[in-house]
């Protein structure tokens, strides 16, 4: 099968790549040149095991073709899918500018009958508005429907290739025949609904799965105020299957592109339609406090934090990426930079794009141990291994202070007591 990806960012090259491994020519079209010369060289714009993999897997096979223009991609289509960002707006609510755009410039270079599949998380109804967007620019006939994604950075070649589901919205035979033939190698159970209800799954879930992290932690702020430890309290309420263990780790919230932009959408979404969802509100509220409580932990027991000395481990908002976007260690040193402190940062990936962000306001270093000699304290901040596996024995006597802040709760306290720490957690000390 002929597919175009609209959009080369997270969602869009991993899709690319995989579909092209699945047998299918794809041609991946993205406005900028200069990331289409550099996906044509086999360079991957972005960090995420395995991609590296499937996409010169894919050039060598020449099934992966990259361009910026439409008109080439949609040349000889069946499916074209639309995978570009959707950032949330000064006001909170979707920013659909992008969308807009390429459903606009698909419809100028339609040539055949084709399926016209939104990956990209939209508000719920919105294809009303991008078919008549559409219909202003073609003639050509079109199906249109929804495929939301579900992969999570840092997994999501394995997300996309054994997926847990495979949720498809359609209005027609055809469009529900083309998605279900083109994912017919995957596992996973197939959920067919209608466009609608195909995006509000994606909204719904994304913010289920944020509520339980702030839950966590509104649970991790009462067990610092009675004297409990969180990580058992939340190991006996994931062993009920009702629940489940996944998303009960306590932290310093989520970051990254989609939760807190899709709490937002589905907030301002609902109120636009006449309901207001509190408990999102809340969910956001404890997020966005997270780091500065954690903060207030530490001020409370150490006093102020002018002129200390803070190492930074991890700063990409999770694992396995070099994704900053919302990542918590950005609001964490800007706070703590604010408070007088002096920060030096480490992290495997993710250093490059920190650059950019901090400037000369921070220095980065190129191990943990380097960020954390002379520190009077390190703040764990993104569990990447590499932090497991570091020699603390010998970090201790190379600091000039003794607290380890364990901001994803990722090390035995004990252990670092025996060593001479002081230990912070969140939810337990």
């Amino acid at each position: 099968m002929n597919i175009a990806v609209i959009g080369t960012g997270y969602v869009g090259i991993v899709s690319a790549v995989v579909y092209a491994d699945f047998g299918n020519q794809v041609w991946g079209v993205d406005i900028d040149p200069k990331r289409v010369e550099t996906l044509k060289k086999g360079i991957p714009p972005i960090h995420e095991p395995r991609l590296d993999e499937f996409l010169q897997r894919g050039l060598k096979a020449k099934r992966l073709h990259f361009t910026s223009s439409y008109q080439e991609a949609l040349d000889n289509c069946q499916i074209v899918f639309i995978c570009v960002g959707t950032p949330q707006s000064d006001s909170g609510k979707v920013d659909l500018r992008y969308v807009e755009t390429a459903v606009e410039s698909i419809a100028k270079a339609l040539k055949q009958p084709t399926t016209i599949v939104l990956k990209s998380t939209v508000p719920p109804g919105i294809h009303k508005h991008l078919t008549k967007i559409l219909d202003q620019h073609t003639k050509v006939a079109y199906e249109f429907a929804s495929a939301p994604e579900f992969l999570r950075e840092g997994s999501a070649i394995t997300d996309t290739v054994h997926p847990s589901r495979i949720v498809i919205g359609v209005a027609s035979q055809k469009a529900k025949d083309d998605l279900l033939d083109i994912h017919k190698s995957l596992p996973g159970e197939r959920i067919v609904t209608d466009v609608v209800s195909a995006q509000m799954i994606k909204y719904a879930a994304n913010s289920l799965l944020a509520t339980k992290i702030s839950f966590v932690n509104g649970i991790a702020r009462i067990c610092d105020l009675l004297g409990a430890d969180v990580t058992d309290v939340m190991k006996g309420v994931g062993t009920d299957p009702r629940i489940g263990n996944q998303f009960l780790s306590p932290g310093l919230g989520f970051g990254g592109s989609c939760f807190p932009k899709d709490i937002k959408g589905l907030y301002y979404l609902a109120k636009d339609a006449g309901y207001d969802f509190e408990l999102l509100k809340t969910v956001d509220q404890i997020n966005d406090s997270q780091v500065a409580y954690v903060i207030s932990k530490i001020e409370k027991k150490y006093g102020s934090l002018q002129g200390k000395q803070i190492a930074i481990w991890g700063l990409a908002f999770k694992p396995d990426t070099d994704d900053m976007r919302e990542a918590r260690s950005v609001t964490l040193i800007n706070l703590l930079l604010q408070k007088g402190a002096k920060v030096s940062a480490y992290d495997p990936i993710a250093t490059a794009i920190s650059k950019t962000i901090f400037g000369d306001k921070i220095s980065f270093a190129d191990s943990p141990a380097e960020a954390a000699k002379e520190a009077d304290a390190i703040f764990l901040v993104t569990e990447w291994n590499e932090f497991k596996e570091v020699d603390f024995a010998q970090i201790k006597k190379d600091m000039k202070g003794d607290l380890l802040v364990d901001g994803r709760n990722m090390y035995d306290p004990q252990e670092l007591k025996k060593l001479g720490f002081s230990y912070v957690g969140v939810g337990r000390d």
